[in-house]
């Protein structure tokens, strides 16, 4: 049925999630969109209502009808997204923003010829900014939290971390395996794009669910996607994960100290990052950068380990990318031989022309005649690959 209400704002699709997000709690404690006066009190002093927050809040959504719409003032308006009423807002007030201000509070830079994100997020910004509570349509972001909080509500160490996995490597595993360690829970927050991705979400989650259900007490790992809105793109974003894994019930949160969002640097001789000047009610733990050093023959930290860095192989997940991009399976001092297997059959399909020949020439077989996959086949290379006794 149509609506008979003339005030309809329509908003993208990563706006309509972020709305969720706080409606579901996520960003607690910001409960609303933000008035004039709140916004300039986040933006100066990072407070709302007396709590941390990285940044204002607010809905200012570009368009000429949008905006024709909003210099009226209205008391109420219907959220529309993708031409579907999504949400409406009790409009508490509506006011000028500068787009460029609102960019560099988000990105740290209104730079938006070498940032393209900037310009994609000024593309999006109008003029007026919406104040006042609302309400959305569920995304199926509350169920998230009602499992997890029922997963966690007798255990009294739950720490969370946020991961990419493009592609999990060893060192993933690592601080995994520490965290379980010291915790009675962990929980993977496994970041999402919003559209499209070099590397699908789904191969990236079945790569984590593998490595779980075969390596780790997998009682002690859930697996959350994680929607990586416009919000997360600028500086503030390792304040928005801790936020959000905070008000998931974790009681700790851990991150590399390479993160690019963590600010590391040294003040009167002591290491500080972007979380001292913020109280979250949340702890926080960076881990140290990680190497395989071909003299200690392991993985071991870059502070423990007595060897200089060029005994040092480093654990970037672009360059371990890059190889398998090639075609080229990494070394399984970088990653696990299925994994590479996973990644590789997906982003080559169908590229041998007998497989099935091919398969039975290189690998040990049981004389029976099975149907194997191409994911089979390269993990039969990887074990010819490992095969010593001839080199």
């Amino acid at each position: 049925m149509e609506s008979s209400n003339k005030n309809k704002i329509f908003i993208d699709k990563e706006a309509y999630i972020t709305l969720a997000m706080v409606q579901a709690g996520l960003l607690s404690p910001i409960d609303k969109l933000m008035n004039k006066e709140e916004a300039e009190i986040a933006n100066k002093k990072q407070k709302y209502k007396n709590h941390s927050v990285p940044f204002s809040f607010i809905l200012a959504p570009a368009g000429k009808k949008n905006q024709e719409i909003l210099k009226t003032n209205p008391k109420k308006i219907e959220l529309f997204c993708e031409n579907k009423k999504v949400g409406e807002v009790n409009v508490e007030e509506i006011y000028e923003i500068d787009p460029l201000k609102r960019v560099e509070t988000i990105y740290g830079t209104k730079d938006e010829k070498n940032y393209p994100q900037v310009a994609k997020t000024l593309k999006r910004l109008g003029k007026y900014a919406i104040a006042g509570k609302f309400w959305v349509e569920d995304t199926g972001i509350k169920k998230q939290i009602d499992f997890v909080k029922e997963k966690i509500k007798n255990l009294d160490s739950v720490v969370g971390m946020t991961m990419h996995a493009k592609p999990i490597h060893r060192v993933h595993e690592k601080i995994m395996r520490m965290a379980i360690e010291k915790n009675d829970l962990l929980i993977v927050f496994l970041i999402k794009n919003m559209y499209g991705d070099e590397i699908p979400y789904e191969l990236r989650y079945e790569s984590i669910s593998y490595i779980v259900n075969n390596y780790f007490p997998k009682e002690k790992v859930i697996i959350v996607p994680l929607l990586n809105t416009y919000i997360f793109s600028g500086v503030n974003e390792a304040i928005l994960d801790a936020m959000i894994a905070k008000n998931f019930g974790c009681n700790k949160f851990i991150m590399g100290q390479t993160h690019k969002g963590l600010g590391i640097h040294y003040e009167a001789n002591h290491l500080k990052s972007i979380f001292d000047s913020m109280d979250l009610n949340i702890e926080i733990e960076t881990i140290n950068e990680y190497v395989y050093c071909d003299q200690c023959r392991t993985i071991v930290s870059v502070n423990s380990c007595p060897h200089g860095s060029h005994h040092h192989i480093s654990y970037h997940s672009d360059s371990i990318f890059e190889l398998l991009k090639t075609g080229l399976m990494p070394p399984t001092i970088l990653m696990r031989k299925e994994i590479s297997a996973k990644f590789l059959s997906e982003m080559f399909k169908n590229r041998f022309a007998n497989l099935q020949k091919l398969y039975y020439d290189i690998s040990p077989n049981k004389g029976l005649i099975e149907k194997n996959k191409e994911e089979d086949f390269y993990i039969s290379l990887m074990k010819l690959y490992q095969t010593s006794s001839l080199t």
